[in-house]
């Protein structure tokens, strides 16, 4: 990236190398290249945060409020950018599907906002018995929770939790396999998961 400053190549980082200045957000990057960390699902989350701590001191607005206003609207650029990447790869679940959505799967489970702005290729639907024994188990919820049956709402809601963990741990180790070999099967999986935790959000105490 050239350097609005010294007009420069600037390098990688927030920061200028041959100059010092801040660099406006590189929106080519995904998260991971911003929090400067490998492209999978097992992270060291210790080493993520670190990272974003660090970048956020460097550029955070306040440090430029009396700079060029470049300078400024980089700053804040950089800062909104490395939020919403934290944001994103904190979260085992967020951090599943960016990883399907760059690699071009579009998933269908909930309106969600996708996480990522890649424009999918692949889309991936919830099969029709997982949609009718969701509908079903929402309607025993329902009729759980209209009863006053509080044991046998948490009942249900401990029996999705243990679901929703394994189908996670599934998906972690799909999408680690190398080279994209069961993506697939990860985006199918992950479908499932926005259903189980549709039903987990509706269990109050838990959403």
């Amino acid at each position: 990236m050239i350097c609005w400053s010294c007009e420069r190549e600037g390098g990688a980082g927030p920061l200028c190398a041959a100059c010092g200045a801040i660099l406006p957000a590189d929106n080519q990057q995904d998260w991971f290249a911003v929090l400067g960390v490998p492209r999978r699902f097992s992270i060291d989350l210790a080493l993520v945060e670190n990272n974003f701590k660090k970048l956020s001191r460097q550029v955070h607005p306040d440090r430029f409020v009396t700079a060029d206003p470049r300078a400024r609207k980089a700053a804040l650029s950089r800062t909104v950018q490395l939020n919403e990447a934290w944001r994103t790869l904190k979260d085992p679940l967020r951090r599943a599907e960016y990883l399907l959505e760059l690699a071009g799967f579009g998933l269908k489970g909930d309106d969600r906002k996708p996480v990522s702005e890649v424009a999918a290729t692949r889309e991936v639907s919830a099969p029709p018995t997982l949609l009718m024994e969701i509908l079903e188990l929402r309607e025993q919820l329902a009729d759980a929770q209209h009863a006053g049956d509080a044991a046998r709402v948490q009942a249900m809601a401990a029996a999705m939790r243990a679901r929703h963990a394994a189908t996670l741990a599934a998906i972690a180790g799909a999408l680690d396999q190398p080279e994209g070999a069961k993506l697939e099967e990860a985006a199918r999986l992950m479908v499932g998961l926005r259903y189980y935790q549709r039903f987990l959000d509706e269990v109050p105490g838990l959403g």
